[in-house]
Order: C-alpha cells, then structure tokens, then sequence
C-alpha cells in the first residue's frame, strides 16, 4: 500500500517518517501533520503489513513486528522488527533520490511504530537527523545500544509519553530513557498529563523538535 505523502508548498527544510501504531495506518496522523506548524516538513506516513499479533490470540492487523506481551519481558520479534526496517529503508533512500539529505531526514512514531524508530534510527548505517518516540520504548533492552556507532552519540531524540499510559507503563518508558541517555548525549523526555494518546502540548513539542532538527 502506497505510503500517504504529506508535502509542503515550499520545497521542504527535510522529511520526515512517521510510523503508526499497532492496528492504525498510514492516516492516523494526517491531520495532525497537514497544521501549519509543520509546513515546512514533507511527511511519509507508511502503512504496516497485515500480519497476525499473538498479544491479540493471532488476529490479523496492521502491525510493524509480532508483540507477545505488554510486559516486554518474552523475547521480542527482532525478525518482524528487521522485515519492516527493510521496508521503510527504501522509503528513506527514495527521499535520498529526491534530493533530502540523511542528515535532514528523521524517523518517528507513535506507540509500537515508536519502538520501531528505534530500532530503525540506531541501526542506520547514515545518520539521520533524529528520532522521535511518542508512547513507545526501546526495543531489544540493551542489546540494540551495544554497537551503536559512535556517529550517533549526538543525534537528537525527542521522547514523549502519558503519565497515566496503560497500554505502555511509563515505568517501562524511564527505563528506556535512562538505557538511552547512558550512551547518548541529546536525549529528551517529556511526560504529559494524559493517557495513551497525544495532547496539544505534544504536539507542539513535537513541531518544535522537528523544526530545530531540520534546521
């Protein structure tokens, strides 16, 4: 399925991915990403394949990688998580090919498209200009940030998440803020009044970090 491409009127200052979460699509932010606070930016929002969770008795839904549990503590689809990265690399080399260079490209996403930010933005072999993670968590516990390029040791990352989040417990979001500033040197928590979700307050946060990023 054909990626919703968000473009500005203007030739863009960068672009941006942005990866839903699980059982959403592509569309799930496109209103949020056409304000005009973000009109500088062209937006990529992909769509996850179809395939079966196990967190939910197998049903079928659009998901980036297999979840078992929402504890975090069974192994964790490492296999799906590569799959997708697959995928959405393309998608970055196509902004490539359109002249944005990876330094004015970030990755971002909401929930487990944030997990997969992650994974995806501390595996590239180009560093990108950042990464956002809204109501998500670092994947794969420590073992992602064990060969981490020493290229990435500034790149900025903006992390938001609920108080009150009970899909994804905010304990379960300090711990992957404290895994990540040991090793990183531009990492940005912001906790929020709210549930699993976004607020306005985010969401200006949000265009703040992507403006500043792409500057």
């Amino acid at each position: 399925m054909t990626p919703i491409i968000i473009d500005s009127i203007e030739p863009p200052i960068g672009s941006v991915i942005f990866l839903h979460g699980l059982g959403a699509d592509g569309s799930d932010f496109k209103e949020i990403f056409t304000r005009s606070q973000f009109n500088k930016i062209r937006f990529v929002l992909p769509h996850a394949p179809y395939q079966p969770v196990t967190m939910n008795q197998g049903f079928e839904m659009r998901a980036w990688y297999d979840l078992y549990d929402l504890s975090l503590e069974k192994d964790e689809d490492e296999r799906g998580m590569e799959r997708s990265s697959t995928f959405i690399e393309k998608l970055i080399e196509e902004q490539i090919l359109l002249g944005i260079k990876p330094e004015k490209i970030l990755i971002g996403g909401f929930s487990q498209g944030a997990a997969m930010s992650f994974y995806l933005g501390l595996k590239h072999p180009k560093r990108l200009g950042g990464i956002a993670a809204l109501s998500g968590y670092l994947p794969l516990k420590e073992r992602l940030l064990e060969s981490l390029n020493n290229d990435l040791i500034d790149i900025p990352i903006f992390m938001g998440h609920g108080l009150y989040d009970n899909v994804i417990d905010i304990k379960i979001a300090n711990s992957s803020f404290e895994k990540l500033s040991n090793k990183l040197n531009a990492v940005d928590f912001e906790k929020y009044d709210m549930g699993h979700e976004l607020c306005e307050k985010e969401i200006d946060d949000l265009s703040i970090f992507f403006n500043q990023s792409l500057k």
